[in-house]
């Protein structure tokens, strides 16, 4: 919906305007005509726009937290658990799709980074004795 302001030009009122604005219209009427007191009102309508604008960047970091801290759980080489790891490169693993394989530096084995139907972990390849002892 557009609105006409003086000479000043139209403005495109939409839903998420609505959400910012019609809290403040309500508050007006509200501080003259009920008998609540003003500083409940006051209150309510602040944690209301504390609620609507910080809340859900709030939310985005705890998820973006959360998900660091599974990746780095679940980043770590399958024989000795740790997080020590060196990209070697791209190479092919049982098919045509390459896979990330790294070495771990704790132990010195390789392993190889899967991401099949959503599960990212690492894996040990179950190499010939031939290509680790050549590793």
């Amino acid at each position: 919906m557009k609105i006409k302001i003086g000479n000043w030009g139209e403005y495109d009122f939409d839903k998420d305007d609505a959400k910012i604005a019609i809290p403040l219209i309500l508050l007006a009427p509200a501080l003259a005509f009920t008998q609540l007191r003003k500083e409940l009102l006051i209150g309510g309508v602040t944690a209301y726009y504390l609620l609507y604008f910080f809340l859900p960047p709030c939310f985005q970091a705890v998820k973006k937290l959360v998900d660091q801290f599974r990746e780095w759980r679940r980043f770590r080489c399958p024989y000795c658990k740790s997080h020590e790891l060196i990209m070697q490169g791209l190479q092919e693993f049982h098919g045509d799709i390459p896979y990330d394989w790294y070495f771990c530096h704790s132990c010195r084995e390789t392993s190889v980074f899967v991401n099949t139907a959503g599960a990212n972990k690492m894996i040990a390849p179950n190499l010939p004795p031939k290509l680790k002892a050549k590793q």
